[in-house]
C-alpha cells in the first residue's frame, strides 16, 4: 500500500493536446425530432457542457494506469456517498494533478459516472467505484439515458 501511495505522484504518463472539437464529437449525439408547424426541428435529449478551452489526454491504456493510482474506488458506497460522490472525487483526484485532462461526470437518470475522452477521441465511460470502463455501445442500463455531462 505504501508503494502504491508513493507511485501515484510518479506519472509517468504523457499527455498531449487535446482539441474541444475532437472531445465534443467523441461524445454520443443523441437527439429526437420534433415537428413543429409542419418543420422538423431536432432537439438534444441531453446536454452536453464543455467548459474550458484546452485539455490534454493520452492512450486509454496510460489512463487506466491513472485509474490505477487513483483511490476513489476505496471508499465505501453508503446513503450520505453516492455515485454522484464517487464521480466528483474521481474527477477532482485526476484532475488535481493533471488539471486540463479530459475528464468528466456524467448523469442518467439513476446513477453518475465519469467519462475520459483519449487522445485519439474515443469517449470511455468510467465506474469510480469500481474502475471499469466501457464504450457508450456497452454501457450498462442504469447508465443511460444520458442527461447531463460536465467536462
Amino acid at each position: 500500500m505504501i508503494k502504491q501511495i508513493i507511485n501515484y505522484f510518479r506519472s509517468k504518463v504523457k499527455l498531449t493536446n487535446l482539441y474541444t472539437t475532437l472531445i465534443y464529437r467523441a461524445l454520443p449525439h443523441n437527439s429526437k425530432s420534433v415537428k413543429r408547424n409542419g418543420v422538423i426541428h431536432f432537439e438534444e435529449i441531453y446536454n452536453q457542457y464543455i467548459i474550458d478551452e484546452n485539455y490534454t489526454s493520452c492512450s486509454i491504456s496510460d489512463f487506466k494506469k491513472l485509474l490505477k493510482k487513483d483511490f476513489t474506488n476505496w471508499k465505501i458506497y453508503h446513503k450520505d456517498y453516492d455515485c454522484d460522490n464517487f464521480a466528483f472525487k474521481l474527477r477532482s483526484n485526476l484532475k488535481t494533478k493533471h488539471p486540463t485532462l479530459s475528464i468528466g461526470i456524467v448523469f442518467s437518470t439513476s446513477h453518475a459516472y465519469n467519462v475520459f475522452v483519449d487522445n485519439k477521441g474515443t469517449a470511455y465511460y468510467i465506474e469510480p467505484q469500481s474502475d471499469k470502463t466501457f464504450t457508450f455501445n456497452k454501457l450498462p442500463k442504469k447508465y443511460k439515458p444520458i442527461i447531463l455531462i460536465i467536462l
